[in-house]
């Protein structure tokens, strides 16, 4: 027993020492990130992983533990990379509705390309999940150039408290997409979401297809590739033909070539840099006759651009409405003109700051 002791006593000495390295080690780590942003050079080497990996384990002689230390080493790469992922800001968990190929995981693709993602059914449940904290932003459409307003995400804005922290704007490309082999003449039914078939209407009149709404058209377009039927067409990307593995049997099927849908990143708190020169507020009135003339005239009389305005219904007062606009300048610039409107108003929050 007291053997036993004795080795307990000598790993804890040299648990301690690795203890004092690994605070060493993560401080050289986070100089050489530093270093590689101010030099403009790329922070994640995977390359380099596999010579550091290979050097190091020539070090252990002892066979029977070399594969040992390589799982080691491999461990240590890793946690390296989740350090250099935190200080670069990569740490963050993006929810998005739909499967990959839809337009939003398109869209979040954009800004967000090496994060973790995590996907929902609903658009709802994505505000769920940034409410739990399971995710850190969402990305969510709220607006199409020829359709107009996703008007649920609007309602679920205020419902869970979400703040508009970014805009993203995707240019859409519908196609007609089947599976390998199939030819347009053979299509029966098309699936989509029901923006879809809004956006593609000149193309899909008088075709006579049966058009079968569904969650989304990423969704849509791995259904019929597993259902492995010629019968049935989907509405979606290039990108989610090649995920599929799908053929565009009609190309470019937009109604409108300018198609356009902006996707907003919605987190938990109001976010404002001095970049940001869009500003989204909520507002309601009073409802008495000249309220929202007198609200709308203020942002006129100090100077204020509203690049657009929506109202939706609000739930538990029959007849009375919120409305959001969208002001064109930076949130800390206008605060103090803000605060004067808020004044007029029954109800006035910023929930959205944002660059153009």
């Amino acid at each position: 027993m007291k053997e036993l002791d004795r080795l307990r006593i000598e790993i804890n000495k040299i648990d301690e020492e690795m203890a004092k390295l690994f605070v060493k080690r993560m401080k050289v780590v986070e100089g050489i990130v530093e270093y590689k942003q101010s030099t403009g050079m790329e922070v994640l080497d995977t390359a380099r992983e596999k010579v550091v990996i290979e050097e190091n384990s020539k070090r252990v002689t002892d066979e029977k533990l070399k594969k040992y230390y390589i799982e080691f080493l491999k461990g240590n790469m890793e946690i390296s990379k989740n350090f250099q992922n935190s200080i670069l800001g990569l740490d963050k968990v993006v929810g998005y509705q739909g499967i990959p190929g839809s337009f939003s995981y398109l869209a979040l693709k954009t800004k967000y390309k090496d994060e973790p993602l995590n996907s929902y059914q609903n658009f709802e449940d994505v505000f769920v999940a940034l409410k739990n904290r399971e995710i850190e932003v969402g990305v969510l459409p709220i607006e199409n150039s020829y359709t107009g307003d996703i008007t649920d995400n609007f309602d679920l804005m205020k419902k869970y408290d979400a703040y508009i922290i970014d805009i993203i704007e995707l240019k859409i490309d519908h196609n007609l997409l089947g599976i390998k082999g199939s030819k347009l003449s053979d299509i029966k039914e098309v699936y989509s979401h029901i923006q879809g078939f809004k956006q593609s209407q000149t193309f899909l009149k008088g075709r006579g297809y049966k058009e079968i709404p569904y969650y989304n058209t990423a969704i849509s377009a791995k259904y019929i590739s597993e259902k492995k039927d010629i019968t049935k067409g989907a509405i979606g990307s290039a990108q989610t033909a090649r995920i599929y593995k799908l053929d565009i049997l009609a190309g470019n099927i937009n109604t409108h070539q300018d198609n356009t849908t902006r996707f907003m990143v919605i987190g938990n708190k109001l976010i404002v840099t001095k970049d940001h020169n869009r500003i989204m507020a909520a507002f309601s009135t009073y409802n008495k006759a000249g309220d929202l003339s007198n609200v709308l005239g203020k942002f006129s009389k100090y100077g204020i651009n509203i690049l657009s305005i929506k109202s939706r219904p609000l739930k538990d007062s029959p007849w009375e409405y919120i409305f959001f606009v969208e002001l064109e300048g930076n949130y800390e610039t206008l605060k103090s003109t803000i605060e004067a409107i808020e004044k007029e108003s029954k109800y006035f929050e910023v929930i959205g700051s944002y660059e153009k």
